[in-house]
């Protein structure tokens, strides 16, 4: 009942500036306007191809990953007559997410990255995700440009639902803007080569694991496409430092070195992240699995295919929920010794406090909503007084003032 009211007085209140948004759009002539939506590496795509545009032209961009509706009605609401560019995320909860957004930014280019399957309960296939994407790159003029991942089939097929101009990038060879990768092993950072025309540039970045190359060359892709040099965007992608939470690195004054991918962690996405961890160089790795979301089938089934895979991956995994216990228990004759079960983030927390040594490389896998596996992090350099099992706050604990202060428990 209350968080019916909520949602209903959020309505109320987001509508008029919506609206106001929907007025001023109508206003701006002069800008040019960018909308970047796929299942991953939007905010990543968004924020580095901002860089590279912003090293000459007055450019706004959306905050964070702030991909909704009303979030795309604020980032209207800050450009000027002024501004040359604005780029904003667009985001996907459930059916026609994209097509009032689309409407509402009106854009000239439209990038998209990949098509995963988030929001199978929503969609309940990938094609019906992707038909839900494409509606933004539906959405631009014929004197427009849509930037496509033609490695994705998904996602190369939507040039057939516009008349605008495109470009495509990829790591195969019928993309218009080749990368191919040249370095991503931990302790290296990814290291991409791009083929554009007759020019060739190399880009050392400070992302972590090769799935973060499709992110460079979509933004690399848009940049060049619009009037940015080789050299600037190659030189704006490689100063890009990761937004926290996506495989960001987390070092500890004990010489422990975490992998935080712990933002979001849709089931399809596990296997990008843990290739990473199965070809880094560390003394010891380990991976602490939390909550995955957007599965089909019985979580059972789910869970054990990701712990198999992450055992393969790494020496010691952890699993962290409360039935990880019991199916640590019945699962050990995957790995015996290797697999451990923990209900609570604050067990885990001081099983590693105690087991972790200099030089592991620990990888931090879960969902922030339902997680929040930062603590573990965290725990190893300071005190932590919040160890809270279920909480409602979509920040990191990082940022979170009851980080040193114990909270009421809630369950």
């Amino acid at each position: 009942m209350v968080r019916d009211l909520k949602r209903i007085a959020k309505k109320l209140y987001r509508r008029p500036l919506i609206r106001l948004a929907r007025q001023w759009r109508g206003q701006l002539l002069r800008p040019s306007f960018i909308g970047i939506t796929g299942s991953a590496g939007k905010t990543t795509t968004k924020d580095m191809l901002h860089l590279a545009l912003a090293r000459r032209h007055r450019c706004v961009k959306s905050k964070d990953s702030n991909n909704q509706l009303y979030n795309v009605a604020r980032t209207l609401l800050a450009v000027g007559p002024r501004t040359q560019f604005c780029i904003q995320e667009v985001g996907l909860s459930q059916p026609d997410d994209i097509r009032s957004m689309a409407e509402l930014l009106r854009p000239q280019i439209g990038v998209v990255t990949n098509v995963g399957r988030d929001h199978l309960s929503s969609f309940r296939s990938s094609e019906a995700i992707a038909a839900e994407k494409g509606r933004l790159i539906e959405q631009l003029p014929a004197s427009g440009l849509a930037v496509l991942n033609a490695d994705d089939a998904l996602v190369s097929a939507m040039a057939g639902r516009t008349e605008a101009a495109v470009v495509t990038f990829g790591l195969g060879t019928g993309a218009d803007v080749r990368g191919e990768v040249l370095e991503a092993r931990w302790p290296a950072r990814l290291a991409v080569q791009i083929r554009y025309g007759a020019e060739t540039i190399r880009i050392d970045t400070q992302l972590c694991g090769a799935h973060h190359a499709i992110s460079v060359l979509a933004a690399f892709a848009a940049a060049v496409a619009l009037g940015v040099t080789v050299q600037d965007a190659a030189a704006a992608i490689g100063a890009y430092e990761p937004i926290l939470g996506r495989a960001t690195v987390h070092r500890t004054r004990r010489g422990i070195t975490f992998i935080r991918d712990d933002l979001k962690a849709p089931e399809w996405s596990l296997g990008a992240v843990l290739q990473f961890m199965a070809e880094a160089q560390a003394k010891r790795k380990i991976a602490v699995i939390g909550t995955l979301s957007d599965y089909s089938g019985r979580s059972r089934g789910v869970y054990r295919r990701a712990v198999s895979a992450a055992l393969t991956a790494t020496d010691y995994v952890l699993m962290v929920g409360d039935l990880a216990p019991h199916r640590a228990e019945r699962w050990r004759d995957l790995k015996p010794g290797r697999l451990h079960g923990f209900a609570t983030v604050r067990a885990a927390a001081d099983w590693l406090g105690a087991f972790l040594q200099p030089d592991d490389l620990v990888l931090l896998k879960g969902s922030l909503n339902a997680d929040h596996l930062a603590r573990i992090a965290l725990s190893i350099d300071q005190p932590v007084g919040c160890w809270r099992h279920r909480c409602p706050r979509h920040i990191f604990c990082d940022h979170c003032r009851l980080l040193r202060h114990p909270a009421e428990p809630r369950q």
